[in-house]
């Protein structure tokens, strides 16, 4: 199950969030294994986020995989799109958009672990 988590300092209304989490569920499919049937989304605007003392839009991606890592051709490639994508629906420039991976072989669901 991936997890995708957005810290924005900026407002997001409920439509252009549901534009992000349809993009991400198309996006996770580049990460081989991973589908929007598992994906969870959590985006959290309006954070007090400041990146090189300013309150300017940024955004902070955590990204959780269920999972041994992957190449860094094919994480560069998911940096790549979600950057682009996140930049042009939030109109916040790509050098203020970090992102953050995780990866575990230990997941809970369901009353179980994996």
């Amino acid at each position: 199950m991936p997890y995708i988590e957005l810290n924005v300092n900026k407002e997001i209304n409920k439509t252009l969030k549901e534009e992000i989490k349809t993009k991400l569920g198309s996006l996770i499919k580049e990460l081989p294994g991973k589908s929007e049937n598992w994906l969870m989304v959590n985006i959290n605007d309006n954070t007090s986020l400041y990146f090189k003392g300013s309150e300017e839009g940024a955004i902070m991606v955590k990204v959780l995989v269920y999972g041994e890592s992957y190449s860094s051709q094919i994480l560069n490639n998911f940096t790549s799109l979600l950057t682009f994508h996140l930049s042009s629906l939030l109109k916040i420039s790509s050098e203020r958009i970090y992102i953050s991976y995780f990866f575990t072989k230990n997941r809970g669901f369901n009353g179980s672990n994996f």
